[in-house]
C-alpha cells in the first residue's frame, strides 16, 4: 500500500470490482471518461484478470484512511521502462470525497511512486479540454500542458479535444524539494 495523509492506494482486488461499476456507470462521473457504457461486473471481472498481470500497467483503488472504503482509482498505463514513462489516470468516485483536495494527494502519491520506486522519468496524461477541474488539478501538482490534440477521440457522442500534460522527475523533485 502507498499512503498519503487522508487515503492510501493499493492494488485493484476482486472485491473492488463492485466498486469501479457503480462509478464508471454514474452519469455525472462518466461525463468526463471514455468508457463504452454501461459496464458490467462480469465484464470488469474479464478486464481485471487480463490486464492484473500485465507489468506495463498498475491498477490501483483508492481508500480512505479513516474507513479503509474505497473512494476512487487511479494507476499507470503503458509503463515504458525502455523509455522512461507512463500515462497517469485518476479519479474520484465517492462524491462526498469530490472538492476536498484528495484528488492533489492521489496524484502525489501516484506520482512518487512513478518516479520514486519505478524510477520513471516522466508521467503524462490526457485530458479532455473541458475538464477544467482535472487541468487546474494536474497543473497545481506541476504537469505542463505539452499541446492539444484536437478531435483526438470520439466520446458521448462528440469528437473531443484532449490537452497531453505531463511532468519530468527533475520538475516533479523541484516542485517538492522548495
Amino acid at each position: 500500500m502507498l499512503h498519503g495523509n487522508k487515503v492510501y492506494i493499493r492494488l485493484m482486488e476482486e472485491k473492488d470490482v463492485v466498486y469501479k461499476v457503480k462509478w464508471i456507470n454514474d452519469p455525472e462521473i462518466r461525463h468526463t471518461l471514455n468508457f463504452e457504457y454501461p459496464i458490467s461486473e462480469i465484464g470488469t471481472h474479464k478486464w481485471l484478470h487480463s490486464v492484473s498481470t500485465n507489468p506495463a500497467r498498475k491498477d490501483f483503488v483508492v481508500c480512505s484512511k479513516e474507513n479503509d472504503e474505497p473512494i476512487g482509482y487511479c494507476g499507470l498505463l503503458g509503463i515504458d521502462y525502455k523509455n522512461s514513462k507512463a500515462e497517469s489516470y485518476m479519479g474520484i468516485g465517492e462524491k462526498s470525497f469530490q472538492g476536498q483536495g484528495i484528488g492533489f494527494e492521489i496524484r502525489k502519491i501516484l506520482l512518487d511512486y512513478a518516479f520514486y520506486e519505478l524510477n520513471l522519468n516522466k508521467v503524462y496524461a490526457y485530458v479532455w479540454k473541458e475538464n477544467t477541474p482535472m487541468i487546474k488539478l494536474n497543473e497545481k501538482v506541476g504537469f505542463q500542458k505539452e499541446g492539444l490534440i484536437r478531435e483526438d477521440i470520439q466520446s458521448h457522442g462528440e469528437k473531443r479535444d484532449r490537452y497531453i500534460m505531463g511532468i519530468l522527475k527533475s520538475e516533479y523533485l523541484n516542485k517538492n524539494e522548495s
